[in-house]
C-alpha cells in the first residue's frame, strides 16, 4: 500500500482506521453476542462467562502482542524494500504461533479448575466455565495463527480485507450461537458450550480467509537469498515481539486481579464487571483502530525515514484521543442505564455496571493517550518504553490503587480503576513528549490545544 507512504496522512489513517473498526467490531461482537444470548440463560451462567473471558482476554492479547512484534518488522521491512526478508518473517511467525498457541492452550485445559479456582470462582460455576473454555482454548490457535496473519496484512498494506474476513465471521458467530445454545433448526442445544461451539467455528473461517488472503497477496512465498537466518528472526522476532506482548498482557491480567478482588464482593459485580468490559471494548472500538492502525503506519514510514509523516501521525492520535474520549463518556452517561439492561434482568447486575461507568468514563481521554502512546513508541521500535508505560499503569496505579478502593466496596475499586487511568495518561503524555524531544521532532514546539481550537473553528465556519 504506497499511500502509506505517499497519499496525505490523515486521510490514509482514516483509510486505514474504517476498516479496521468494522473488524474490531464484528471480533468484539463475539464475545458481546455470547454475553448477550448467555444473559438469557441467567446471572450464574453470566458470572462463569465472565470468569471464563479473564482467560480469553489474556491469551488474546498475547497473541495481539505477538501480531504487533510480527507486523513491525513486516511494516519496515516493507518501507524499506526488504522482500526476502518480509517472505521469510511471514513463515517463521506464522509457525511459531501456532506452536507457541497449541502449547498454551494445551496447559489451559490440563489445569483450567485450578486456575479458576485460584481466581475465586465457586464451586458451583466451575463446571459451566468448564463447558464454555474448554472449546474455546482448543479452538485458540486457529484465532491466534490468523491474528497473526491479519497483522501481516496490515503491515504490508492490504488492510480492508482481513477485516471484511472478521466481519463475515462476526455473522458466522451470531448464526450459530443463536442455534447451538438454543437448539434451532435441528442443531443440539448445547447452551454455554454452545456458545463457544460458534465462536471456534468462526475462528475456523477467520483462519482459512487469512490463509487465502495471504497466498492472494503472494507473502507466502519461499524465501532462499534472505540474509538472515531462521534464528536470527526468530531471535528478532522475541526482541520486539516480548515487549510488545508484555504490552498487551499485563492489561488483562490486571483486569484478573480486579475480578479476583470483586469475587470477594459478590459473584453479580463479577457478572457486571463482564458486561462493563464488552460494552467499554464496543465503544473504545475508534481509539483502538487507530492505535492499532498507527503502528504499521509508522513502522514503514520509519523504514523509509519519512519522519515528518510520523510527526503527523502523532498529532492525528493526540487530537483522535480527546475527541473520542469526550464522546465516549457522553454516550455512556446519556444511555448507560438503557445499556447495561440489554445483557440482564438482574438488578444487581444493572446497578453495578451503571456505576462502573458514572466513574470510569470519567477517566477515557486519559485512557485514550495511554492506547494510542504506546502503539506509536511500538512503531517506532521503541517497545521497551511502551512496555514502561504499561508497566507503570498496572503495578505502580491500577494494582494499588483498586486494593485501597476495596476498602470501600465494588465502587471503590472502580473509583481506584478510573484514577489508574488518569495517571497512566498523564505519564504516557511525559513520556511521549519526552521522546519527541529526543527525535527533534518539529512537534517540540507545537502546541495542541491551539490544534483543537482550530479544528473547531474550521467546524463552525462550515456550518
Amino acid at each position: 500500500m504506497t499511500e502509506i507512504l505517499t497519499e496525505k496522512t490523515t486521510k490514509v489513517l482514516f483509510k486505514m482506521t474504517l476498516p479496521i473498526s468494522l473488524g474490531m467490531l464484528s471480533t468484539f461482537l463475539f464475545q458481546v453476542i455470547d454475553t448477550y444470548f448467555i444473559g438469557k440463560l441467567g446471572a450464574n451462567n453470566l458470572a462463569a462467562l465472565s470468569f471464563s473471558s479473564t482467560i480469553y482476554f489474556v491469551l488474546v492479547s498475547l497473541y495481539i502482542g505477538l501480531s504487533i512484534g510480527v507486523s513491525i518488522i513486516i511494516g519496515k521491512a516493507v518501507g524499506a524494500g526488504e522482500q526476502e526478508k518480509l517472505y521469510k518473517t511471514v513463515w517463521v511467525s506464522s509457525l511459531l504461533t501456532l506452536l507457541v498457541s497449541s502449547l498454551l492452550s494445551i496447559v489451559g485445559v490440563i489445569f483450567m479448575d485450578e486456575i479458576f479456582s485460584v481466581l475465586g470462582a465457586p464451586g458451583n460455576l466451575l463446571n459451566p466455565i468448564s463447558l464454555y473454555t474448554q472449546p474455546i482454548l482448543m479452538g485458540m490457535p486457529l484465532l491466534a495463527t490468523a491474528m497473526t496473519a491479519s497483522g501481516i496484512l496490515r503491515a504490508s498494506g492490504n488492510i480492508t480485507m482481513p477485516e471484511v474476513i472478521m466481519g463475515i465471521a462476526g455473522v458466522i458467530n451470531l448464526v450459530f450461537d443463536y442455534a447451538l445454545i438454543f437448539g434451532k433448526w435441528g442443531l443440539p442445544e448445547l447452551g454455554m458450550q454452545g456458545a463457544a461451539y460458534a465462536t471456534v467455528l468462526s475462528w475456523f473461517f477467520v483462519f482459512v480467509g487469512m490463509g487465502v488472503l495471504l497466498v492472494k497477496d503472494r507473502l507466502f512465498q519461499l524465501s532462499t537469498n534472505a540474509r538472515e537466518s531462521v534464528q536470527e528472526l526468530v531471535k528478532e522476532i522475541v526482541t520486539l515481539g516480548l515487549p510488545t506482548i508484555a504490552t498487551q498482557i499485563i492489561g488483562p491480567f490486571t483486569m484478573m486481579f480486579l475480578t479476583y478482588l470483586l469475587a470477594k464482593e459478590s459473584a453479580m459485580a463479577v457478572a457486571a464487571f463482564g458486561v462493563s468490559g464488552r460494552i467499554e471494548m464496543l465503544l473504545l472500538i475508534g481509539v483502538l483502530a487507530i492505535s492499532t492502525a498507527i503502528t504499521p503506519f509508522i513502522a514503514q514510514n520509519s523504514g523509509a525515514k519519512l519522519y515528518q509523516r510520523i510527526d503527523e501521525a502523532i498529532v492525528f492520535a493526540g487530537k483522535a484521543s480527546i475527541y473520542l474520549g469526550v464522546l465516549i463518556a457522553i454516550i455512556l452517561y446519556v444511555f448507560i442505564d438503557a445499556f447495561a439492561g440489554i445483557f440482564t434482568e438482574d438488578s444487581q447486575v444493572i446497578d453495578f455496571t451503571s456505576s462502573y461507568f458514572y466513574i470510569v468514563s470519567l477517566s477515557y481521554v486519559s485512557y485514550a493517550f495511554y492506547l494510542v502512546t504506546t502503539s506509536i513508541l511500538n512503531g517506532l521500535q521503541k517497545t521497551g518504553k511502551s512496555l514502561k508505560i504499561t508497566v507503570m499503569k498496572s503495578f505502580l496505579f491500577a494494582v494499588p490503587l483498586t486494593i485501597a478502593g476495596s476498602y470501600w466496596g465494588v465502587i471503590g475499586i472502580f473509583s481506584g480503576l478510573a484514577i489508574s487511568n488518569v495517571l497512566s495518561g498523564v505519564y504516557a503524555m511525559n513520556v511521549m513528549r519526552q521522546e519527541i524531544k529526543n527525535m527533534k521532532s518539529s512537534l517540540v514546539e507545537s502546541n495542541i490545544s491551539k490544534d483543537i481550537l482550530s479544528d473547531f473553528t474550521s467546524i463552525i465556519k462550515r456550518k
